[in-house]
């Protein structure tokens, strides 16, 4: 399913997909999950969650990402840091977050 997530306050839009939602929605809203912050989720830290709503796009099994782009093509959203679906082409990591990364190795 693609969904968007879109703050009421300022209106700015986060596009993403997912097959189980559960899953990104606790990461969304768990402040020590990420490598670097997600804006979604600084976004809603901030704002807190009961100024987002919450749309599903689109249910479909095939081509999600086709789909997410087409939707990231269609509102633009703010909130999505990368701008191709599926893909980190093109973003380059800061010292800041690259200073956070934690590396795990399972031998």
């Amino acid at each position: 399913m693609v969904y968007k997530f879109t703050n009421l306050v300022n209106g700015n839009a986060y596009i993403g997909s997912s097959s189980n939602l559960s899953p990104i929605f606790l990461e969304y809203f768990n402040s020590r999950s990420f490598f670097f912050k997600m804006l979604i989720n600084m976004a809603i830290l901030k704002y807190k969650l009961d100024n987002f709503s919450l749309d599903i796009l689109e249910y479909c099994s095939k081509d999600v990402i086709k789909k997410e782009q087409y939707y990231m093509d269609i509102y633009a959203p703010k909130y999505n840091i990368l701008k191709i679906a599926g893909s980190s082409s093109g973003y380059t990591h800061n010292k800041t977050s690259l200073s956070k990364k934690k590396f795990t190795y399972n031998f």
